[in-house]
């Protein structure tokens, strides 16, 4: 494992709503979150609130990024916790955070997003400090100069590890 993702478990779901400590059954509407935790190596811990509770304006402390879903049913294949919008708005808020396992976590999300073509890719540079790729939302203006992403050069294993991380995040992992 990379000293680079050592820190990415960002934890699997506990089945409970981190406000009122109710279970979540399969169907439950659910608000599934991001959190930004000093105590994690990873600097995120992922946590789900009942909708109801976050209706009722329960919201866990630090929030980072929050999307909504529903819990899924035992044996049936779940579908993506995260819609589009909410992949293109946690890549924007990871752009001024420097911290090297952040920087890993959005250029992986970037080549989602641009997998996914939600992004474009309009060129790369190799500048001072390091090779950045310039990407541009699809369907924005021809004359967008893009932003800027650092590519970590993560190796094979680092790459690997943070793509699965990246995927018990946005699938939301349920045990």
């Amino acid at each position: 494992m990379s000293r680079l993702t050592s820190g990415w478990d960002v934890g699997r779901s506990l089945g409970r709503c981190s406000i009122t400590g109710a279970q979540l059954e399969p169907g439950a509407r659910i608000v599934a979150a991001l959190v930004d935790d000093a105590t994690s190596a990873a600097g995120l811990r992922r946590v789900e609130v009942a909708a109801e509770a976050w209706d009722a304006g329960g919201r866990p402390e630090n929030l980072f990024a929050f999307w909504r879903t529903e819990v899924p049913a035992l044996g049936v294949k779940r579908r993506a916790f995260v819609d589009d919008g909410a992949l293109l708005d946690l890549f924007e808020r990871l752009g001024n955070d420097e911290r090297p396992h952040r920087v890993g976590f959005r250029f992986v999300l970037m080549l989602l997003l641009v997998r996914k073509r939600l992004l474009r890719v309009l060129g790369q540079r190799d500048a001072a400090a390091g090779e950045r790729w310039i990407v541009a939302p699809k369907g924005g203006p021809e004359n967008d100069p893009g932003v800027e992403v650092v590519n970590p050069k993560l190796d094979d294993a680092a790459m690997q590890e943070i793509t699965e991380q990246l995927g018990e995040v946005l699938d939301g992992e349920w045990s």
